[in-house]
């Protein structure tokens, strides 16, 4: 386990550290002796909080309780809860908190486990000062019993006391309340719908990590942002904006501009679109960073303009460090020759800039507005663990350099038309453990550029910002197409072909097509790929740059995997040390040819569904 800590925390680092500006969340050590229940069956309380998963506290019938005593106040963020028998039945529970042990409020009602034998995460609206928290049972799907193996509450210290908390139900109250916000003060919007004129303005507003300005839904979903109100953020700093719904019209929901450490959680952005080029969120402005956009919904944009558009001071300064996780985008359309990004990183003005942000765990679905469903225009990014399902378009590194693209499910159906996998144009990108299914356009395509910015992309002007840069030094490697009209390409459009790329240890079994296609002559290093069902190459390649031989995949969970017998086990060449994990997350020993490394660790990394994103996500 040591050894497997070492890497993750190399390669996995801004997934796994306390996000910059925001108090970590921990779990709270809990001893047996706090633990109590309405009964048991001689499976004690206590059992749940022995770190043994082979220990249960079990009781049978509706409302029977376990509760867990924090010792004192605490700001209360979720529960992890192990279950007997979790993977072959579900469980349904409430899960409440009290300041004192007699007065409970439910913070998460008739919740229900997933079918998996580990800890699982629930989650709700931070609480912020209980000390007590319970568990109430409904039994489970095969009888009224609940067994719980082991318990464990997360949080951090206990919240500023209510006096800072500022209860609003108005617009002119909303109005009132951003305008004399201080550090520590909760804004709380009740139930209804707030219109305006224009923006509702958070402007110069400077909290802190430990205190920071909040605003927040009294209820998820049911504070509206609507008519011609929306929300900006100016020149301000530390502020959480969570639980409302934009269903605006006519401008941004949100714009940050000139802010950061800004956090945009939870809340769903369904505007109502009456033809007006905007882009629903938008995070632009000198002095913009580490601003972090999680667990919202995007859905039902059809207007021009990017539903996320991560921009500048559009003359010389980037937004950085910028992180967008765990969203649920969907429905994004219909498809037009430009301009109708899900996410913009940047834009070209600007694309030799860093922005250093970080794009993951998010899923798309049925985003088919633009060509370049994720437009990259900027330089130095990691686009990872996304779940990308039947959209149409390709993640496109578009402008800018050292980008790194890898972990990502790539799925189509096999009959949408302009389902595409990646496209690269500029220097050095890193394109690797990506896994890419069904697809009906280019999986991998390293293009040709039709402008020559040489080989440290210094030689332009700045009319030559907007043109598609040639490749230099792209990294292809270990990634797996299967089931897919195209393979890999190379130099299909304009004039430049790639320069000093490699494409090595990657594994193609399509049915259809030329697996691997060069339609530029290039100095393009192969090494180590297989190819396998349909014509390998349109050039002469030896079998230590390209073998035809059966992978001998299995299907795993509707993912095409290498099975024991796979002539792709252990057959990787060259050293490609970032290459530490494959798309799973298991450990990479002797590596293995494609996206996927045969092991029987657990699976830190798969395909997300729309339960693992979005505002009610864990």
């Amino acid at each position: 386990m040591a050894r497997r800590q070492l890497v993750i925390g190399s390669s996995l680092l801004l997934g796994l550290t306390p996000f910059p500006g925001f108090a970590a969340d921990e779990r709270f050590s809990i001893p047996p002796t706090s633990v109590t229940a309405s009964t048991d069956d001689g499976n004690v309380p206590a059992n749940t909080v022995d770190g043994d998963l082979t220990t249960r506290w079990s009781a049978e019938g509706d409302g029977q309780w376990l509760q867990l005593d924090l010792g004192s106040p605490k700001k209360v963020a979720f529960v992890k809860i192990a279950f007997l028998n979790g993977a072959s039945r579900t469980s349904t529970f409430d899960i409440q908190t009290s300041p004192d042990g007699t007065t409970f409020s439910t913070v998460r009602s008739k919740a229900t486990s997933s079918l998996t034998s580990g800890l699982q995460t629930f989650d709700f609206p931070d609480v912020g000062s209980a000390r007590y928290v319970r568990l109430v049972g409904y039994g489970n799907s095969a009888n009224a019993w609940n067994s719980y193996l082991e318990v464990e509450v997360h949080g951090s210290a206990a919240e500023a006391p209510s006096g800072n908390i500022v209860n609003v139900s108005t617009a002119a109250q909303l109005t009132t309340a951003l305008a004399s916000a201080t550090a520590g003060t909760t804004i709380v919007l009740a139930d209804g719908t707030y219109t305006n004129s224009g923006a509702f303005v958070l402007k110069g507003k400077n909290a802190t990590s430990s205190s920071p300005i909040t605003l927040k839904a009294a209820n998820r979903g049911k504070a509206i942002i609507s008519g011609g109100a929306s929300l900006q953020v100016t020149s301000s700093s530390h502020v959480v904006i969570s639980g409302l719904k934009f269903t605006n019209t006519g401008n941004s929901a949100l714009v940050l501009d000139g802010s950061n450490n800004i956090r945009v959680t939870r809340n769903t952005f369904a505007l109502i679109e009456d033809g007006t080029q905007i882009k629903w969120l938008l995070i632009k402005g000198a002095g913009s960073h580490h601003n972090r956009i999680d667990h919202n919904d995007f859905g039902g944009k059809s207007n021009i303009d990017p539903v996320i558009a991560l921009d500048g001071n559009y003359s010389s300064q980037m937004t950085q460090y910028d992180v967008i996780e765990y969203n649920y985008f969907h429905d994004v359309g219909p498809r037009l020759a430009n301009g109708l990004e899900t996410i913009r990183l940047g834009l070209s003005a600007l694309s030799l800039l860093d922005a250093h942000a970080t794009v993951q765990y998010n899923l798309f679905e049925n985003c088919d507005g633009d060509p370049e469903f994720i437009s990259i225009k900027s330089g130095h990014n990691t686009i990872r663990y996304n779940t990308i399902i039947t959209s149409q378009g390709q993640l496109t590194a578009r402008h800018g350099n050292n980008n790194s693209i890898y972990g990502n499910f790539i799925l189509g159906d096999g009959s949408k038309s302009g389902v595409g996998g990646i496209r690269l144009y500029g220097t050095d990108h890193k394109v690797y453990n990506n896994y890419l299914a069904k697809l009906t356009d280019d999986a991998l395509l390293i293009d040709g550029g039709d402008f020559d910015g040489g080989p440290t992309s210094s030689t332009y002007t700045a009319s030559d910002l907007s043109k598609h840069w040639r490749v230099y030094r792209a990294e292809v490697v270990n990634n797996t197409v299967v089931d897919s009209t195209a393979g890999l390409l190379i130099g299909k459009k304009y004039t430049y072909a790639p320069v000093d790329s490699k494409v090595a240890n990657n594994l193609i079994r399509n049915t259809t097509g030329t697996l691997y296609n060069e339609l530029k002559t290039s100095n393009t290093l192969f090494q180590g790929n297989i190819g396998y069902g349909s014509a390998l190459s349109n050039k002469s390649r030896t079998s230590s740059e390209i073998r035809n031989v059966n992978p001998s995949l299995t299907a795993v969970n509707g993912l095409q995997k290498l099975s024991s017998t796979s002539q792709a086990i252990n057959a990787a060449t060259g050293a490609y040390t970032y290459v530490a994990e494959d798309m799973d997350g298991q450990l990479r020993a002797a590596n293995d040819v494609g996206a996927d490394e045969y092991s029987t660790d657990p699976i830190d990394h798969a395909p997300l569904s729309s339960a693992d994103v979005g505002p009610n996500a864990p």
